[in-house]
């Protein structure tokens, strides 16, 4: 008479990870935001939540951080080539590379523009963004 595997005592977990989770998060609040969706980032986010963006400009709604973008340049694409989780003392450390894709506000394209956006999460929202990109070189002047 053999044993089936609930007979044996092993257990066996199908559970993700809770980075994996962490890195579907980001990668689900990156979607979100640049498909505009503002109520599916919106939900992402932990109370408290607050972005740091290239100037240490500071945002808690994501509304002002889109109405800030929207004075600096027009639509913009971000391709992720990687996400990384690590442990950091406040939680989950996410962090998200890339290169981006737009158009300035006089209807000049730009490409290739290198960006690194850092997230922490806790209890699987997200506490706090920084956002970095090298878009400053190529600003026209």
């Amino acid at each position: 008479m053999g044993l089936g595997i609930s007979d044996s005592g092993i257990v066996i977990g199908a559970g993700r990870t809770e980075r994996a989770v962490a890195l579907d998060v980001v990668r689900d609040f990156l979607d979100a935001l640049g498909r505009r969706d503002l109520d599916a980032a919106r939900a992402l986010l932990a109370p408290g939540f607050v972005m740091t963006v290239s100037g240490n400009h500071q945002f808690r709604r994501l509304e002002d951080f889109v109405a800030f973008s929207a004075g600096r340049n027009g639509p913009v694409r971000k391709s992720v080539d990687g996400l990384e989780a690590s442990e950091a003392p406040t939680g989950l450390a996410v962090y998200a590379t890339g290169t981006m894709s737009g158009s300035w506000l006089d209807g000049t394209a730009f490409h290739g523009i290198r960006w690194c956006d850092r997230f922490v999460l806790r209890d699987g929202r997200i506490v706090e963004m920084q956002f970095w990109n090298d878009m400053a070189e190529f600003r026209p002047r």
